[in-house]
């Protein structure tokens, strides 16, 4: 087991999500280095003041209050597996496009990371004193990454891009708004995980999150939509590339 905790592992424990056998590395790794310990308890801190602003009436925004509310620990997760043509015929409409069922098998250890880094940017929005850098160039991210993007639809506005780290290399988050004001985050990183090539949707807590692999990337798109929505969107982008 790796004992040296990415910064998506951090994020996920101040979030309060990371499994039981990597918050005990966190934990035994920041003993050992109180500077870091230092900067995880002041992020503690933060998501503290955060849901005491919940209980406060006149403090915080809506904004606020929601990126606060996605902090909150998850309901169990559902998943969405798309259905498959039944008697040669493809079934049609979107409430027949996703089939809701619960799944043993649960989806690549990546989702996890692409919806904390999600909840991650949209705290990050809700907060003026943390700047966004919303400038998006896909070439110079495959250059430097060998991480190839999907063309970001003309009617999305890209608000945020951030580089985070990972146990496979660089990963990469795209925070944008669509043409109807929709939140979204597509999160990719170099790994042949188990994701499948074609888009599956999974629900986790408040968001949902469609995942997929293209060669020896994968993806995750994130949003507050219904999963059958997410997985859409997903199987557009999964068709455009740079």
């Amino acid at each position: 087991m790796n004992d040296q905790p990415t910064q998506l592992e951090l994020d996920t424990y101040v979030d309060g999500q990371l499994d039981l056998p990597r918050k005990y590395m966190v934990e035994n790794h920041l003993a050992q280095h109180p500077a870091l310990a230092a900067q995880v308890m002041a992020d503690l801190g933060s998501q503290s003041a955060l849901k005491i602003l919940m209980g406060n009436a006149q403090a915080p925004s809506e904004e606020m209050r929601e990126a606060a509310s996605r902090l909150a620990e998850p309901p169990p997760r559902a998943f969405w597996r798309r259905a498959a043509p039944f008697g040669g015929m493809a079934v049609t409409g979107m409430a027949a496009a996703a089939l809701f069922a619960m799944s043993i098998d649960g989806p690549p250890d990546y989702v996890g990371y692409a919806v904390a880094s999600h909840r991650t940017a949209m705290v990050r929005a809700a907060m003026a004193s943390q700047l966004e850098t919303p400038r998006f160039d896909a070439r110079e991210i495959l250059t430097k990454t060998r991480i190839d993007m999907p063309v970001i639809p003309a009617a999305w506005h890209v608000t945020d891009v951030q580089l985070f780290p990972s146990n496979d290399g660089p990963a990469l988050l795209v925070a944008v708004r669509t043409g109807q004001g929709e939140p979204l985050s597509l999160y990719a990183v170099r790994g042949r995980t188990s994701a499948p090539e074609r888009p599956d949707a999974v629900r986790e807590g408040a968001q949902s999150v469609a995942y997929w692999r293209r060669g020896d990337t994968s993806y995750a798109l994130t949003g507050e939509t219904d999963p059958g929505a997410i997985d859409a969107t997903a199987e557009a982008l999964a068709r455009t590339w740079s």
